[in-house]
């Protein structure tokens, strides 16, 4: 196994319009579809689309939407035996994603479900030790147990630290690579300037410190390494949910193709704008081969991404 994540997967409805209506308004969708979805768990999709082995270890509800769940990642090559099933009438956590092609924002309306969430002894330490790379989304226990774990067993770590918890800064010195939202740095470090701040989280632990900002693209740096800014990559974006998920995902499988930090930032920046010109957190994630030609060209072959939103749009 090259990679093994720890995070919660969702079962999404995505739905994609023009213009998000005002209260009591109506809009036609252009797309509306089910899909999985969550941080870690697109990150595993969008390694397995870059030929990565990826697996993940999760707990699910037992009803329909955790069944999709584990077909989801089965269609796009997600290894599912570390995946525990809660008891019969458990649900699994679901999000419906809103998202508007003018302005390109989302808005998202979830719940928890049922299932318990994974804890320290649920995990599969045999299954884990396979892994080259442990990918997870917070400090929880389970994540917390898992990374020390990682560390014992010279398993490299990875965080996709979105939204800030004090559990996950807490994290920080057990981390390899700490990738950090514009959200989760600006809590921790509020106005300091972003190369001040990648020395501090360096000086926490970690070897890597990445800072995504969204449509202004990403900051880094390599210990003992320059820091670095990179830009993103123009495309016609109809949806960026799941942009910061896959760009992980990405990030990491650049990782394994030994890339340094700034190349595997702008790989990752590559895959993301990709997967923004579809609907959906996992639809418009490109193969190795689509990735390679739009390096290349600029251009987006997306007979691979077609086939797959066919796909999609038959579900509902």
């Amino acid at each position: 196994m090259d990679v093994i994540g720890i995070g919660v997967p969702y079962f999404d409805m995505v739905i994609n319009v023009d213009e998000i209506p005002q209260m009591d308004g109506a809009a036609c969708a252009n797309a509306a579809f089910n899909q999985g979805g969550g941080k870690v768990a697109t990150a595993m999709v969008t390694l397995a689309r870059l030929g990565k082995r990826a697996g993940m270890i999760a707990r699910i509800g037992s009803n329909r939407s955790g069944r999709f769940i584990v077909d989801d990642f089965k269609y796009n090559g997600v290894d599912v035996d570390g995946i525990l099933v809660d008891e019969t009438g458990t649900s699994s956590s679901f999000c419906l994603s809103l998202s508007e092609k003018k302005s390109r924002k989302r808005i998202f309306i979830g719940t928890k479900g049922t299932a318990g969430p994974l804890q320290p002894e649920d995990i599969d330490y045999d299954y884990l030790k396979r892994a080259r790379i442990l990918h997870v989304e917070s400090g929880d226990a389970a994540a917390a147990a898992a990374v020390k774990f990682a560390r014992e067993n010279g398993i490299v770590t990875v965080i996709d630290a979105d939204s800030y918890a004090e559990e996950t800064e807490n994290l920080i010195p057990w981390l390899d690579v700490f990738i950090a939202s514009e959200f989760f740095y600006t809590k921790m470090f509020g106005g300091l300037d972003y190369e001040e701040g990648c020395r501090k989280l360096l000086s926490m632990g970690p070897g890597v410190a990445v800072v995504t900002l969204g449509s202004r693209g990403s900051v880094g740096m390599e210990r003992d390494k320059a820091f670095f800014r990179c830009p993103c990559f123009p495309v016609k974006a109809v949806d960026t949910t799941g942009a910061g998920d896959v760009f992980h995902g990405a990030y990491i499988a650049a990782m394994l193709d030994g890339m340094d930090t700034e190349e595997c930032v702008r790989f990752a920046s590559a895959v993301s704008a990709i997967k923004c010109t579809y609907p959906g957190g996992r639809t418009g994630i490109p193969n190795r081969r689509t990735v390679d030609h739009f390096l290349l060209s600029g251009e987006i072959d997306d007979r691979e991404l077609e086939e797959r939103y066919r796909y999609y749009r038959s579900n509902l």
